[in-house]
């Protein structure tokens, strides 16, 4: 619900966390009114708290006038509430602000909050405010879910019977390792609290006889640590393979020799098994650290096929079956550096039963000469590129896989050229259609037309900007709709008028920025597992519009909305392609598929692409957003907070989606921003 105050806001810029306060704030200034276009179907709650930002609270002096008000359809303003905000100069300011309840009429089009200073304030008085804690109630006193932050869930123990603790066999190659990271290592696996495991050491070659005393020394002290020594040197696929052989254990897990695990991470592993026993793999979290000290988490998604597939995002820690990695042939040297995404891509064509565990049960430890320290091991990129090109060929998928950054590729699939896709837009006029038009038609794909819906009085203007842009009138297929009718009905019209093998549906005129935007959502809306492809859209301002929604709490959560990254603390400067429960703005899909899940739902208003990806998710498919497919809108925004239509869409999807499956729990919820909690 507080993500849908950003809609609309004009040059309102929500923050996390401002001037140490905690939480999101909509900070305003003096001055200064904002406007949140709303639908209602009947009167709501509105609850926020105001309050002075922590140091103008305290150095600043004098008071701020506050106020709410309502817009109905006339244009009429409805004052619904104001107080005064004094700062600790006066002796009678309070540091947590003032609560705000009032309740907006069903008849309001807008909701206004302002910010004023009193004609006899002057000087040091405060500049600016803050709005928290946002939320509406529906007339039925029905809250919206609380979107803020929350700690981290402690899992209690399981208490695992001996019959349900699997043996668990950590595999771990050696080749001359710095001798206290591999004492360490050991230790963490010897300190677990989970007691079934077997530790299977291959010392590939080490000249270091430290640590080649170490490794007896250690195996001779407890019976389930097991090391073999080979002479010369193989390479790490050959010396894991050499430590699977020596396992006996239904799973192995894989640590590297300057790595360690969590106290309780192998104990997490099993919990995982004992509650779902068919599972052939399962990761989890992890951190990277220097000296001790974490330097970055890694919060990863549940289960992300496409993500795997350019970002090899499972890593550590890894755990499979045995069985089943013994029966797809092992490591394979010939990837050696990057044998893990060999592995994973290969253990994919083979299961789906995978599992993830939010949990950081894995310190990924930087020196010198590890892969984590940046760019130690270049081969290792060039082994994950061949290990992916592989794996497509053996799926039957068309593409080139590039380079990204480091550890990060690009898959381009193969379009043909004569595949058809229609360009399914609503509009109310010609504003920003002619702009974005020109981009259509210098894209390099040739086979696609326009589909348009707008009002019947409108649509001969709507022509004449196609044809301005040099759209073909065989281009261009145009749908006459009412005037009072609804976008999102508008927008489902012409989805139905359209006929090709692709739809690519847009809620707004939206230009290409990227050369090959439309090829590249052809090529992943063609895969037959995927059911939507969304780009990056950005606002007129360069600010991400949309890239992806996350419903973490069963209201959508729109991520990265209103900044200027481009998931490349994550994913990598726009190339890696990353699974989402649902895209919005521009969405590409399959002819067949749409016509399957029966369309979309005009009920959901701005909503609808949404709840389509929803739905389809629910019969297996998955949504991508592809980042190096970009548009920008051009036309006006008419975005609305249409409260009835978020509250319908919780109904129906916060049960399945009070986690969201690729917004990792421990990131905050109350901005989509992937930033991990604050404990």
């Amino acid at each position: 619900m507080r993500f849908e105050l950003d809609e609309g806001s004009g040059r309102a810029r929500w923050s996390v966390d401002p001037d140490g306060m905690r939480g999101r704030a909509l900070v305003q200034s003096v001055g200064s009114v904002v406007t949140i276009p709303l639908r209602l179907g009947g009167a709501v709650g509105f609850s926020a708290r105001v309050r002075l930002l922590p140091h103008d609270w305290r150095d600043r002096a004098g008071a701020l006038q506050v106020w709410v008000a309502s817009t109905d359809s006339a244009g009429n303003q409805h004052m619904l509430w104001s107080g005064s905000l004094p700062t600790a100069a006066l002796g009678n300011g309070n540091p947590g602000g003032l609560p705000v309840r009032c309740k907006v009429p069903a008849s309001s089009t807008s909701l206004k909050l302002g910010i004023d200073r009193p004609g006899s304030a002057a000087g040091q008085t405060a500049d600016r405010a803050a709005w928290v804690g946002t939320e509406f109630a529906d007339g039925a006193g029905a809250q919206a879910p609380a979107v803020g932050i929350v700690p981290q869930a402690t899992r209690p123990r399981s208490g695992l019977p001996p019959s349900e603790k699997p043996l668990i066999s950590v595999l771990t190659p050696v080749h001359n390792p710095p001798l206290n990271m591999l004492e360490d290592a050991i230790e963490s696996v010897r300190s677990q609290t989970f007691s079934a495991w077997e530790l299977c050491m291959v010392d590939d070659g080490s000249t270091d006889s430290a640590v080649i005393a170490a490794l007896e020394r250690h195996a001779s002290s407890d019976p389930r640590i097991r090391v073999e020594r080979r002479v010369i040197a193989g390479g790490i696929s050959t010396a894991t393979n050499a430590a699977l052989e020596l396992a006996t254990g239904e799973y192995i897990a894989l640590l590297d020799h300057d790595d360690t695990l969590v106290p309780d991470a192998l104990e997490r592993v099993a919990e995982t098994i004992a509650a779902e026993p068919g599972l052939d793999m399962i990761y989890s979290d992890e951190d990277i650290v220097i000296d001790g000290r974490p330097i970055w988490l890694h919060l990863k998604p549940d289960w992300s096929p496409d993500t795997e597939r350019t970002n090899g995002y499972t890593c550590h820690l890894g755990v499979y079956r045995r069985k089943l990695v013994s029966e797809i042939g092992g490591f394979r040297s010939e990837f050696d550096g990057s044998q893990d995404v060999d592995l994973i891509l290969r253990v994919m064509e083979r299961t789906d039963r995978i599992a993830h565990i939010p949990q950081i049960l894995y310190h990924w430890r930087v020196h010198a000469s590890s892969t984590a320290g940046g760019d130690a091991k270049p081969y290792a990129y060039v082994a994950a590129r061949n290990a992916i090109a592989a794996h497509l060929e053996r799926c039957g998928i068309e593409a080139e896989v590039g380079y990204g950054p480091p550890g990060l590729y690009r898959v381009a699939h193969r379009v043909d050229p004569q595949q058809s896709i229609a360009l399914v837009l609503a509009v109310e006029g010609p504003a920003g259609l002619e702009e974005a038009a020109r981009s259509w038609v210098s894209q390099p794909h040739p086979t696609w037309k326009v589909t348009l819906a707008a009002p019947e009085q409108a649509l001969a203007a709507c022509a004449d900007a196609l044809r301005t842009a040099r759209v073909a009138n065989s281009q261009m297929a145009l749908v006459a709709t009412e005037a009072s009718t609804d976008s999102a009905a508008a927008l489902s019209a012409a989805a139905g008028a359209a006929n090709a093998d692709l739809l690519l549906l847009m809620q707004a005129p939206a230009a290409g920025l990227t050369h090959d935007w439309l090829t590249r959502l052809i090529g992943y809306g063609n895969q037959t597992e995927i059911a939507a492809a969304g780009p990056i859209v950005l606002a007129g301002d360069g600010r991400i519009s949309q890239a992806g929604v996350a419903l973490p709490e069963g209201v959508p959560l729109h991520l990265l909305h209103g900044t200027r990254s481009s998931m490349d603390h994550l994913f990598g400067y726009g190339t890696s392609v990353y699974n989402v429960s649902a895209v919005s703005g521009v969405l590409a899909t399959r002819c067949d598929t749409f016509r399957r899940l029966g369309g979309l739902d005009p009920q959901f208003g701005e909503l609808a692409l949404i709840e389509y990806c929803l739905r389809a998710g629910a019969t297996g498919g998955r949504v991508v957003i592809v980042p190096d497919a970009r548009l920008c809108t051009t036309g006006p925004g008419r975005v609305v907070n249409d409260l009835p239509a978020i509250w319908r869409l919780r109904r129906n999807w916060a049960q399945t989606h009070s986690n969201d499956p690729y917004y990792n729990p421990n990131y905050r919820t109350d901005c989509g921003d992937f930033e991990p909690v604050r404990t």
